[in-house]
């Protein structure tokens, strides 16, 4: 088990400059981050990949764009999937904090769940090339290591974890496709 604390996750430019965002973790074909919404702004292209989107804090957000109805954001921790080719406008309702997964297709799939509560059951990220915990509100506490607001956890082993009562849990396993 790794934490990996908000605070020290630097934060960088998207891809075509538009926007910011802190990678939480990052590997071949795969990426979750979150991304700071602070302006309306274009999304970069990632053909070839599933994406999700899940607002974190913020009013919302419509994602806009030819072919498709627009996506409107507006619930905190309601995952959003949509394809990465999609040439995606976003106009945001203020500055929002949103987490970002996405995978390449033909390699990986991503499957994200939210858990709500202090009670969990064990978690066992056998099978995942990787399985982050974000902690959306209140805290988790995972072979006593406590992760607080924002901070994430990426499980190697399974694990018996404890949140309290409030806690906002955002979990992504990415698998092989």
């Amino acid at each position: 088990m790794t934490l990996i604390a908000r605070a020290g996750l630097t934060i960088s430019p998207w891809p075509n400059q538009a926007g910011r965002k802190a990678d939480i973790a990052t590997g071949p074909g795969w990426l979750v981050a979150f991304a700071f919404l602070d302006a309306d702004a274009p999304f970069s292209d990632y053909a070839g990949h599933d994406r999700t989107i899940t607002l974190v804090e913020g009013p919302g957000f419509t994602l806009s764009g030819p072919g498709s109805p627009d996506l409107m954001v507006t619930e905190i921790a309601r995952p959003e999937p949509f394809d990465g080719a999609w040439p995606v406008q976003c106009r945001i309702g203020g500055a929002c904090v949103v987490v970002n997964t996405m995978t390449e297709r033909a390699i990986w799939r991503h499957v994200i769940t939210v858990h709500r509560g202090a009670n969990l059951a064990p978690f066992d990220p056998t099978g995942a090339e990787v399985d982050i915990i974000v902690v959306l509100r209140g805290s988790l506490t995972v072979n006593r290591v406590v992760a607080g607001r924002h901070d994430a956890v990426r499980l190697d082993a399974p694990a018996v974890a404890h949140a309290s009562p409030d806690a906002l849990l955002y979990r992504t396993r990415v698998l092989a496709a």
